[in-house]
């Protein structure tokens, strides 16, 4: 493999991967509640 080619890989995959993991927790955080959800109680041998 070229080693020029290696490196720009290598780069762009620590370039990538912080961004994919800051937009994955910003689209994480606008969700609202606007109902309750209920909770269902069941029935079970371990409940």
């Amino acid at each position: 493999m070229n080693i020029y080619l290696f490196w720009i890989l290598f780069l762009a995959l620590w370039a990538i991967v912080p961004l994919m993991i800051i937009k994955g927790k910003t689209d994480e955080t606008p969700k609202l509640n606007t109902s309750p959800e209920v909770k269902e109680k069941k029935k079970g041998w371990f409940n």
